[in-house]
């Protein structure tokens, strides 16, 4: 268990915000599992952070060790170790396929686990990093599309992985601002993978849903059919590239922008009304000028219009468009800005929710109830189940391999 108490950390570093949260971990190994409860939750403006990697150890360190302070002070715990995110475009994806003969009748546990050795022992470049290898497909025998072979009868199993690296150096520095920040990183996950878990539903991640999620500094997509990962993608514009289009077509400090984009802003020009104006700085400390609130909008919808509209291309090219019937569901803080719903609406003409976490969640859920907290508790949830693998006991042991999977899983 993490620093010997029945807790675990997670912290997001994002672009914009460093989120960190702390959840119980079930002590009654044996007796079945307990809902995870909210112990404590920070959440700091992010320093050091550019294009989703550290770029000043010290000033990201500070953010860390804040966020978590705040978390800590709320549960009245210390905390030792942290699950941390990573995202950006240094992260890959790409295939690998294992086959391995069935010596038995039919296919066992430790099968599957050899085929998925197999498939993942590939050579990774010096400069890149093992993260993830999802379980994607299997094939016994020749038939696709297999879920679970345990217990069918055949002579060979196949499967395919979605392998998952990020930049050495990328990983190298974020683990330094967590040492830096007194702290020792238990694992690092795909940030969009974490968040899936906080916000979507099993029923979505069967029937098919995107996970679109609009953090500071990218726009990260993810989809799910059938239980299994469909597409995994990652676009460097996010709310901050709003901010920006705000800064230079108003002609605004990024400060004053993304105040005007907090409390004016909203991502569909319809909504607003032509006659409303906003004050706003003007060329010098001492005066103000007068813009109208559509054009505010205006700048809002188009750069959304086009992150979005890039998404929707990525699922068309894929053929994905006609598989997602659970539809998509937006989350990160560039989701909450009004209007984001119907305008997503529109662009990918399907239901569209936000995706905000504490579902399933115990003790004060309204602390965490934010898309700006959705990856630090899919961070943290992930990092429960891992806790619950190396409980005692016969629910220990038996998580213990459920475990293994899910750290593939994510």
């Amino acid at each position: 268990m993490i620093g010997g108490d029945n807790f675990v950390a997670a912290v997001d570093v994002g672009a914009t915000k460093t989120a960190a949260v702390l959840l119980g971990v079930p002590s009654a190994w044996d007796t079945g599992s307990e809902p995870p409860q909210v112990l404590g939750a920070g959440l700091v403006p992010t320093e050091g952070v550019r294009n989703q990697a550290v770029t000043n150890i010290e000033a990201a360190t500070a953010s860390i060790r804040q966020a978590v302070r705040e978390a800590e002070e709320m549960a009245g715990l210390e905390v030792r170790c942290v699950y941390a995110s990573l995202s950006g475009t240094h992260v890959e994806v790409s295939c690998s396929n294992g086959v391995v003969a069935v010596s038995d009748p039919e296919v066992t546990e430790e099968d599957v686990d050899s085929v998925h050795d197999v498939a993942r022992a590939i050579a990774i470049p010096p400069d890149k990093e093992l993260i993830h290898a999802i379980p994607v497909d299997f094939s016994v025998d020749g038939r696709c599309g297999i879920q679970d072979p345990v217990g069918m009868a055949a002579t060979r199993l196949e499967t395919q992985v979605c392998v998952i690296t990020a930049g050495t150096t990328v990983c190298q520095n974020l683990r330094k601002a967590v040492d830096r920040a007194g702290l020792v990183t238990d694992g690092l996950v795909l940030g969009s993978l974490a968040t899936s878990e906080a916000v979507l539903t099993a029923q979505e991640r069967q029937a098919g849903v995107a996970l679109i999620q609009i953090g500071g500094g990218a726009t990260e997509v993810i989809v799910f059919k059938d239980e299994r990962l469909r597409l995994l993608a990652s676009y460097p514009w996010g709310s901050g590239t709003v901010s920006n289009d705000i800064v230079k077509g108003l002609g605004v400090s990024s400060a004053a922008a993304e105040a005007l984009k907090r409390k004016h802003g909203v991502a569909r020009t319809a909504s607003v009304d032509a006659s409303e104006t906003l004050q706003i700085p003007g060329p010098t400390p001492d005066r103000t000028r007068e813009v109208s609130r559509e054009l505010l909008a205006h700048i809002i919808e188009q750069r959304l219009d086009e992150i979005l509209g890039l998404v929707y291309e990525e699922l068309d090219e894929r053929s994905l468009i006609d598989d997602l019937p659970a539809g998509a569901v937006l989350t990160g803080g560039g989701a909450m800005l009004e209007g984001t719903l119907e305008l997503a609406q529109d662009v990918f003409n399907m239901p569209v929710r936000l995706g905000t976490p504490g579902a399933g969640l115990t003790g004060p859920v309204e602390a965490v109830r934010s898309p700006r907290y959705a990856t630090a508790v899919g961070l943290a949830l992930y990092g429960q189940r891992c806790e619950l693998g190396r409980g005692p006991g016969m629910a220990g042991r038996t998580l213990a391999r459920v475990t293994d999977w899910l750290r593939d899983f994510f």
